[in-house]
């Protein structure tokens, strides 16, 4: 049995003619076992994109038409091509693909724009699930013959300071799955999802990275290369190689290879193409990833740490929060209150006129003494719900407080969500067997 192959190319900038020919290479070179043929599904990472807070989080459009002008959908009628996504924040798809600039990609090439959160959606039965006993994604998610992921190159403080092939399937579920023990579950959680979506073929847009801060809001530098793979292990193995992180430290990679997703250790990968793994290391040594215990983020938050401490849940959403501010309004950390933050279960006793608890952990901290406690619940809360009641009882506003945002995330989704209910209301799916 041949080894997992990893094809690493230079590509310097989003041009569509060096980026189509770059992947044409990389297919080759791969010489892939299944053929790109049928019902073919791509799934990028739009978890985030807008113009002026989230330019360099998301995989470019370019990237995509380079994936589409490889398939020859004009010459070839029996393909059909579906992009399926759900964005993150609580703000729709449909505007995601728009900010994105995905839109025109839908009219230079016969394909559809899936949003999950208004398409048909099915409900899957897994068997070898540690957290979820079945979960509810896009029927096109499903009914296809092949799945292409087109993740961004990009680091995550949710995720052990990376995001990439594995971690882009929490963009395969439903709303309210995707917070289903996002916690110190979150590893488990991932890698359960590799049996609905398993992808054939990962295309990633390391053109330029993104790194650092806010999983959304994050800046990015030139990295100058697209990543080919067959196996979504092996992809992530030798990204955080490039990163200049251990892959067998971050959890999600450790719990797909304990599940054999993929192989054992970056001896067993076949690495090829023209762009040496030292070239990324040069650069991504020199740049700080924001990974820390959210208690050493530097605020006017004097912040408590408890237990359990999730970097997937209440701990690593409230550091990304954090960054987000960071990321975009850096002088709005000065205007912080210098209140006690928990994040967590918190045994020592605080004492303050003000406190601010974060998730449902921290709400049982049992000495708590204050006039005004302002709690943000959830398990976790959601990004949407951190930036709307930081607003509200804080008044401490995020760079995503824009009025395009606020109509989108809190008029349009709702809207949207609606459709999706509608469209599926007579549609009862049986719990299928993946």
């Amino acid at each position: 049995m041949r080894k997992p192959r990893v094809f690493l190319g230079n590509c310097s900038a989003y041009h569509a003619e060096d980026i189509k020919d770059v992947i044409r290479e990389g297919l080759s070179q791969l010489a892939l076992t299944k053929p790109i043929s049928g019902r073919i599904t791509i799934k990028p990472n739009l978890v985030m994109a807008h113009p002026k807070v989230a330019t360099d989080g998301y995989t470019r459009a370019e990237v995509i038409g380079g994936i589409l002008a490889n398939l020859n959908l004009k010459k070839s009628s029996e393909k059909c091509v579906k992009i399926v996504e759900k964005s993150g924040l609580g703000v729709t798809t449909q505007s995601a693909y728009r900010w994105a600039g995905y839109r025109a990609l839908a009219r230079q090439y016969p394909i559809r724009l899936v949003a999950m959160e208004e398409s048909r959606r099915t409900r899957v039965v897994l068997q070898k699930s540690k957290v979820h006993p079945h979960v509810t994604v896009a029927k096109d998610l499903v009914e296809r013959d092949f799945l292409i992921f087109a993740p961004k190159l990009k680091t995550n403080v949710l995720s052990h300071a990376l995001s990439g092939a594995l971690k882009l399937n929490i963009g395969s579920i439903d709303s309210k799955e995707r917070l289903f023990h996002h916690h110190f579950d979150l590893p488990a959680k991932i890698v359960d999802l590799l049996e609905v979506a398993n992808p054939d073929l990962i295309v990633t847009d390391g053109i330029r990275m993104s790194y650092g801060g806010n999983q959304m809001t994050q800046h990015g530098t030139d990295l100058g290369v697209l990543i080919l793979a067959d196996n979504a292990v092996a992809h992530d193995m030798v990204c955080a190689q490039m990163l200049n992180l251990d892959p067998h430290k971050i959890e999600h990679i450790q719990e797909a290879i304990d599940r054999e997703y993929g192989p054992a250790s970056l001896d067993e990968i076949e690495v090829m193409g023209d762009y040496p793994i030292e070239k990324a290391q040069a650069i991504t040594s020199k740049l700080d990833f924001g990974f820390m215990p959210v208690d050493q983020f530097p605020s006017n938050f004097k912040i408590h740490t408890g237990t359990p401490y999730c970097t997937g849940g209440c701990h690593g959403i409230f550091l990304d929060w954090l960054h987000m501010i960071k990321d975009r309004s850096p002088g709005e950390l000065k205007r912080f209150p210098k209140i006690p933050v928990l994040v967590g279960k918190v045994i020592q006793k605080i004492s303050a006129k003000r406190v601010l608890l974060i998730g449902d952990c921290a709400a049982a901290s049992p000495n708590i003494q204050s006039k005004h406690v302002v709690r943000i619940p959830g398990c976790p809360p959601t990004h949407k719900c951190i930036v709307l009641l930081m607003m509200i009882r804080l008044f401490l506003f995020a760079p995503l407080v824009r009025p395009s945002l606020i109509f989108d995330g809190f008029v349009l989704y709702p809207i949207k969500r609606i459709k999706g209910w509608l469209v599926n209301l007579r549609f009862k799916p049986e719990l299928a067997e993946e």
